[in-house]
């Protein structure tokens, strides 16, 4: 709770409601909410919550967080482990030979016969 001088009031040892575990939690853009900007959805133990970041910057900053929490949530022997590089391999450009002007016409390289 925000009080009006700006400082955040900490909360007491009797507020806490229920804790929530990042085991198997799925966290993204809740872009299909349109009331709110900057709005981040996090699914954990079939529960949902939005919440609302100051700015871009921060979005990024807070899913990024929930993403690592759950990486790092389960046990080695439970996590599943990641099927290849997250990423597109970068393809090689192969350099073009010049173009004969004989082998463009596709006459195989043989030259034209010329009738004077």
């Amino acid at each position: 709770m925000q009080l009006r001088s700006g400082e955040i009031q900490k909360p007491g040892k009797g507020d806490l409601i229920r804790a929530y575990t990042l085991q198997h939690a799925e966290s993204g853009l809740g872009n299909d909410y349109l009331k709110r900007k900057n709005v981040i959805r996090v699914r954990l133990e079939g529960e949902q919550f939005l919440l609302q970041a100051a700015d871009v910057p921060s979005v990024v900053e807070w899913i990024e967080g929930f993403q690592a929490g759950t990486n790092i949530s389960l046990d080695l022997d439970h996590r599943i482990m990641p099927k290849g590089p997250m990423f597109p391999r970068r393809r090689r450009r192969r350099n073009r030979q010049p173009v004969d002007e004989n082998t463009r016409a596709g006459n195989g390289g043989v030259l034209p016969a010329v009738v004077l």
